[in-house]
């Protein structure tokens, strides 16, 4: 009886072959293996790539095509979306409920041949996802800065997506008015991207704008830096400008413009 169950289980095991994922891990899989997937803020969608040729076993032991990948047993509020049939690769996605609570969540992967055509049987793997909140970073450069009239000050926004997905945020300032602005901004998984605010004021005046930055896919991922802008019509002013690449005085050559941005730096180290 034990003889005839260990040869119904190698052969149950001969029908199941190993698959290739290739995204956004690459590492082969065989039935009942676990993979994990790194971490992705609420709400984020991770993609699951998979090769679906294998070179060994189906109908004549030369392998075949896998034809369609689903999700199964996801937790409760989370959604996925199975491949397109005949896909290469196949691609399943899965997205985390908005309002995930931080901690380790799991899911069964099939990877299918139709009718089992081919023979190749399912293969059924587990991906593992962390759901954390902290899967974003945000830097503005400078913080402050001075300008002349008339003249734009750039402010540099560097997003960093340290997410297993990528992801698309909405950038946004809120302040003065002829200031304010909207863009999105996509960003890959595990990369970051720089996008420049541009402000030109046409008095002397202090001003002051917020940097937001927001997950489309949730707005609980979020982050606010604020930024500071003086516009003064002395020297000084002028000079720091040349910082900018503004041309204060036209006449003069490069040499001019380059001692003048050094005066400015050497004046900010004693103030």
């Amino acid at each position: 009886m034990l003889r005839k169950l260990f040869i119904v289980f190698i052969l149950s095991l001969s029908l199941c072959f190993a698959v290739k994922v290739v995204s956004p891990v690459n590492t082969k899989v065989s039935n009942g293996d676990m993979i994990d997937l790194g971490i992705i803020g609420p709400g984020q969608t991770v993609s699951i790539l998979i090769d679906p040729l294998v070179s060994t076993g189906g109908i004549h032991d030369i392998g075949g095509v896998y034809d369609l990948a689903e999700a199964k047993d996801l937790p409760s509020g989370w959604k996925s979306e199975e491949s397109k049939l005949y896909q290469n690769p196949l691609q399943v996605t899965v997205t985390a409920d908005p309002n995930a609570v931080v901690g380790v969540y799991y899911s069964n992967i099939i990877v299918m041949d139709e009718r089992d055509g081919e023979e190749l049987g399912n293969v059924t793997f587990v991906v593992k996802v962390t759901i954390t909140w902290d899967v974003m970073d945000v830097e503005v450069s400078p913080a402050k800065t001075t300008v002349g009239p008339g003249q734009p000050a750039r402010f540099s926004i560097t997003i960093y997506n340290k997410a297993s997905t990528s992801d698309v945020f909405e950038v946004s300032a809120v302040g003065p008015r002829k200031w304010e602005f909207k863009r999105p901004v996509f960003v890959a998984a595990k990369s970051s991207r720089t996008i420049d605010y541009e402000l030109v004021g046409g008095e002397e005046e202090e001003y002051t704008a917020t940097i937001k930055v927001v997950s489309l896919a949730s707005e609980n991922i979020a982050s606010e830096k604020n930024v500071s802008l003086s516009i003064r019509s002395d020297v000084l002013g002028d000079y720091k400008a040349t910082n900018n690449g503004v041309i204060v005085f036209p006449i003069f050559e490069t040499i001019v413009y380059s001692l003048a941005g050094l005066l400015s730096n050497l004046f900010s180290l004693f103030n």
